[in-house]
Formats: C-alpha cells, structure tokens, sequence
C-alpha cells in the first residue's frame, strides 16, 4: 500500500480523535461551570470563614484581640483632631512617629484611613475600634479576591484557593492582624487595591480610579500601578465598543476619573494647608529624616537595601532558622505566591497564551519601578518579620494568576506546597515577632 493511500486511511482518524479531545475539552469545562455555578456562594461563605478562624487563632497567638486598645493609633488622633477643628495634633506623643513642622506635631503618613476613621470620632474619640475595623478590612478583601477569581473564570473551589494563598500564604500575615498606623496602612491599601482591581475587571471604571486614588492616600508609591488599572479598563471598553477610534474611548468616559480626581484634591489641599506643599504628608518632617544626611529618598541607600530585599536565610548550627524583627527575609520566600506567578507566567509564554503574559511582564515592570523606589528609601520596614514593604505589589499579581489558571486550571494544584510553606512560615515568624521570642 502506497504512502499516500496509508495517509488517507491515518488523516480521518487523528481529526476525529483531536475533534473528540475538543469536545471533552469543551464538555469539561461545561461542566465545570455547572458546578461552579452551584457551589459559588457555598465555596465564598468558607472562604470568609476561614480567614475569620485564622484572624482569631491568631489573635490567640499575638495577643491582638478584637477588642484590644491600638496604643499606636496616629490616624485615629488625627481623625479626631480634625473634628475638633485642628489639623495638627496638640500636643506630642512620644512613641509615634510624627512630622515636627513649625513647632506643632502632625501626622506623618498619609491619610487616607484618617478619613475612615473619622465618622466613628464622633462616637468614641480617638479610641476607635481599630481591630474591629482591621477585622472588616481582612474580610471584604476576602470577599472581593473570591468574587475577582470568580469573574475571571475561576471555578469556586480554586477562587477559594487563590483567595486563602494571597491573603494567608504571604507575608501580608504580618500585617493584617495589627492596626498599629504602619500596618493599618498597609492592610487598607491592599484591600483598597483589591477593590480597585475587581471594579476594573467589572467595568466599573470610576470606582476603581477612586478605590485606586484611596489606596494612594495610604500609601503614597502605589501610584506606580496606575498604568496597569488604566490598561484593565481600556481593554475591557476596547472589547466593547471595538469600532471605536482610541481617543474616542477615552473621551466617551472620562468622567470616570472625576471621582479619584476629587480625592486626589483633598490630599493636596490637606496638604497645602499643614506643610504648604500640595505633595508633602508629612514625612519629610519625621525628626529621623531631618537628621539623615541623605534624606528620606536617595541613591546611596539601594546597594545596601538591595542585599535587605533578597536576604536569604540564616540557620543556627542545629539547623533551625532563624528569625529576626529587623532583618529582612527574601520578599519571594516570605510570599511564594509571587513565585506561583512566575512559574505560571513561564507556562503561559511556552504554551503561546500571549495575551496573560503581556499583562503579568506589565505587572512585573511596574512592580520593578515599585521595589526600585523602596530601595531608595532610608528604612526598609522597620520592626516586623519578613519583608512588609513589598506586600503592596501582592494584589496587582493576583488578577494575571487568575487569568491563567482559567485558561490552565489543572495547574493549580501546584501551589498546594506553596501555599503551606508560605502559611507556616509566616505564622511562626509572625508569632515570634509580635510576642518578643527574637
């Protein structure tokens, strides 16, 4: 039998085999969405639940209980200042790290939570409930990163997944627990991030430039990302409205931005009004910078900060590690879901799914121009276990993680370790620290 009559009696059947493969394809991931579907709510109520039991078993550990005193509570006097009538402080609090300018004591960071704090000045002063807040803040980012993985084309059972990695398998463990002013920051920002990022894969645009512009207002360099919200949104009005010319898109909906630009002026004004510079919050001013001989911000600092941002571990001699509330630990080990990422990027590029890839190489130059100005900063996170300073790229990796796995759902078992290496080491290095073991 010639080669030609062979090929023809071959060729019919590896099409029905590769038309068969698509239809299970198809049918399984058909099915998967019917299951999906039923599960969504019950697989969202466990997820709440269970960053609820770790919030409390931790409380446990640490000693932060949800109705402890928060000792370090600069947003909430500056809340109540404010309703008094004054902007700065009256008088000096010792232990806080507050601007001097003038002679009067402000707050020195920026101050965002000071707004949401200030409604609840007019019922408890200053002594806000600050670990009942930071309680609802961990839970509506659980909420929100379920719900995102969920719109990306997660099925629930792995949206639960991605949502307990983020939140429990990195080191924003540390900072979640504790409404101290560094870490309250911190926490909102990320949840405020999470809001923004779900908003802009909904196609809500205003809300997520104003979620964006108060993550801002928390922490000042997560303006770095602006760039990536703004491509979410322009792609999703793009698949909408394809017809239209570029600038026209833009033009249709710009008043999404009034929101965020209405939030972005009170910063400013406030601003203006205690340090008579619309870009100063009060850092500058710290008595540590002042005496600094390279300021806040300098080139001098990268080498050294370099070495803090990727330190690896140090082990005693019978083999255990060690942990340090000052010495920082490499930012991929503390948080091996940026590692997740990676690993699902490099799959994602050898298997052609070039669209996710393109918006995790954005991601990940934003991210490099974030971690470049961290390292130009004087201090590298002061007290705290790992490496607290770079939590605040974690959630711009979660919406590119999700995207991936919709399309490679069969990898996400692989972050299983991870995961637990990331929630053990985290738990004990955060126990250790917050109960003066090291």
């Amino acid at each position: 039998m010639s080669g030609r009559a062979l090929m023809n009696l071959w060729a019919p059947g590896l099409y029905k085999s590769a038309a068969a493969q698509r239809r299970f394809g198809m049918d399984e991931r058909k099915r998967m969405k019917e299951s999906g579907n039923r599960g969504y709510l019950g697989f969202g109520v466990v997820t709440v639940l269970t960053v609820m039991a770790f919030l409390w078993m931790m409380s446990l550990f640490t000693g932060k209980g949800l109705f402890d005193t928060n000792v370090y509570n600069t947003y909430a006097l500056q809340a109540d200042a404010w309703r008094q009538g004054r902007l700065d402080l009256g008088q000096d609090y010792p232990w806080l790290e507050l601007a001097i300018y003038n002679g009067k004591y402000y707050c020195s960071f920026p101050p965002f939570p000071s707004y949401l704090l200030f409604p609840l000045t007019f019922l408890w002063g200053s002594a806000t409930p600050d670990f009942i807040l930071i309680w609802i803040i961990d839970l509506t980012a659980a909420v929100y990163l379920y719900k995102m993985a969920v719109k990306l084309g997660l099925s629930p059972e792995n949206a639960m997944l991605e949502t307990i990695f983020l939140m429990l398998g990195t080191n924003f463990v540390f900072v979640m627990i504790d409404p101290s002013v560094w870490f309250m920051a911190q926490t909102l920002c990320f949840t405020l991030s999470v809001l923004a990022l779900y908003c802009a894969v909904t196609k809500k645009g205003a809300a997520a430039l104003f979620f964006w512009a108060c993550s801002v207002g928390c922490r000042a360099m997560q303006v770095v990302f602006l760039p990536a919200l703004l491509f979410i949104l322009y792609e999703q009005i793009k698949a909408k409205e394809p017809k239209m010319l570029w600038y026209q898109r833009i033009l249709k909906h710009y008043t999404w931005g009034i929101p965020a630009g209405v939030v972005a002026v009170s910063y400013m004004v406030l601003n203006y009004l205690r340090f008579g510079n619309i870009f100063e919050f009060g850092h500058n001013y710290l008595p540590e910078f002042l005496r600094a001989q390279d300021g806040q911000f300098h080139v001098n600092y990268v080498g050294e900060n370099l070495k803090t941002l990727f330190r690896l571990p140090e082990f005693m001699e019978d083999g255990r590690l060690v942990i340090n509330s000052m010495g920082n630990l490499n930012f991929l080990i503390v948080s091996p879901f940026l590692l997740f990422a990676v690993f699902l990027l490099i799959y994602a590029f050898v298997k052609r799914a070039y669209k996710e890839v393109l918006t995790g190489v954005r991601i990940i130059l934003l991210s490099a121009l974030y971690l470049l100005i961290v390292v130009m900063h004087k201090t590298m996170g002061g007290w705290h276990f790992g490496n607290r300073y770079t939590n605040d790229i974690l959630p711009w990796f979660y919406p590119v993680v999700c995207m991936i796995l919709s399309r490679f759902p069969s990898l996400a078992k692989y972050q299983i370790p991870a995961c637990i290496w990331g929630i053990c080491l985290n738990v004990v290095g955060t126990v250790c620290v917050y109960n003066g073991l090291v």
